[in-house]
């Protein structure tokens, strides 16, 4: 598994890399750039199977140097980084980038993960930022000799919307740097006048990049990671897969963890305009001397517990003044006191995602909010309430 984790690593710190601060979604926060690359590693994984991996990645480093004689010897692909291609079905595609992870084909792994004429930017902003792309595929060779392979596929849905805007998003802002080189030439790039020309451009979310998604999937997969001592060991690993006509399949593993982040933090705002919108609307009725009841409220009348139909009315007429997009979610709302205390909300669209507010967080009657378990649904969520307010 130590192989993966450290290709989790690469793309994330290459994508990093070449953001130059500039966020997939408005929603996403600073801590989703570069310092936080390790965060969407560890979704993947448990913080004791990072803390073990990375102590025994340190104990090698720092035994087994590997010279540049031997790393030659170890890049024995059968085909050439240069030839690669992913032109078949997307499973194939996942196939061949195990075996360029499994030979320690850096290029090759770039190849497969990073759309063609990006490379050169890459190339650039690793420069820009003190590390070549050299010094890090040597890093890259200080990893366990762990071999890894596809055993099946356990799900795939369509990529949505929202995942490939973001992807455009993300290369859109490289499509500006790769225009910037190809007008200029790599060999003597004034950064000053680099960074100068990107911000003359205005919002280059609006830039799109040379190419086009022409199919794309979220694919769930089980893989089984074998060490040099012949101890085996299986995992799940969501890839998302994107097609490009004239280069093949993509494999993306920096976008997934960015994306939920993303929509989390969405749907978490979006609960939040509820709870707000709810306590100034409670606030009107109080004010037209309407009794407020100790209640929960919901789009979903069966959630409701200890609220008139006539109540519900009132309040849901005001809601509609301060935040009429409300209708678009699922949501549950607690008041007491006259205030709404705690809110949570899904999207009609995406239920993957509950946005509490607090955020994670869980209401408590005393007032001191409990920690949300992120596995935790909707309805686990809300019944935990509903006995709360009881």
């Amino acid at each position: 598994m130590k192989k993966f984790i450290a290709l989790l690593t690469f793309t994330a710190v290459l994508c990093s890399f070449a953001s130059c601060g500039n966020d997939v979604a408005d929603e996403v926060s600073e801590e989703s750039s570069v310092s936080s690359f390790s965060e969407e590693i560890t979704e993947e994984v448990t913080t004791e199977e990072v803390t073990e991996e990375t102590t025994e990645e340190t104990v090698e480093s720092e035994t087994d140097e590997i010279t540049e004689e031997e790393i030659s010897e170890t890049e024995n692909t059968d085909e050439p980084s240069e030839n690669l291609s992913a032109d078949g079905s997307y499973e194939e595609a996942i196939e061949k980038l195990l075996e360029c992870m499994n030979n320690k084909d850096v290029e090759g792994m770039i190849k497969l993960t990073i759309p063609d004429r990006y490379y050169n930017v890459f190339e650039l902003m690793a420069e820009m930022n003190g590390v070549s792309l050299d010094e890090y595929t040597n890093e890259m060779y200080d990893t366990s000799n762990e071999s890894i392979r596809l055993v099946e596929i356990i799900s795939e849905e369509p990529l949505d919307e929202y995942y490939t805007e973001a992807i455009n998003e993300m290369y859109g802002g490289l499509q500006v740097i790769s225009d910037y080189i190809e007008e200029n030439g790599s060999e003597n790039i004034d950064y000053e006048e680099l960074e100068k020309y990107m911000s003359d451009i205005g919002d280059i979310s609006e830039i799109k990049p040379y190419f086009e998604i022409g199919d794309g999937y979220i694919v769930n997969c089980k893989f089984e990671s074998e060490n040099e001592n012949g101890e085996k060991d299986t995992y799940e690993q969501e890839l998302i897969m994107y097609y490009i006509d004239g280069e093949g399949w993509k494999t993306d593993l920096s976008m997934m963890g960015y994306v939920k982040k993303s929509k989390q933090t969405s749907i978490n705002s979006i609960t939040a305009t509820i709870y707000k919108a709810a306590n100034s609307a409670l606030v009107t009725l109080d004010e037209q001397g309407v009794e407020i009841p100790d209640c929960i409220i919901s789009s979903d009348t069966g959630k409701n517990y200890n609220v008139s139909d006539d109540f519900i009315s009132q309040l849901e007429k005001e809601l509609e003044n301060f935040f009429p997009e409300y209708k678009d979610y699922d949501y549950f709302m607690i008041i007491k006191d006259g205030v709404s205390t705690y809110a949570a909300a899904i999207s009609h669209d995406d239920s993957k995602f509950i946005g509490t507010y607090p955020a994670n967080k869980i209401y408590s009657a005393d007032n001191d909010y409990i920690e949300r378990d992120e596995n935790m649904t909707y309805d686990e969520i809300y019944n935990t309430c509903l006995e709360q307010i009881k």
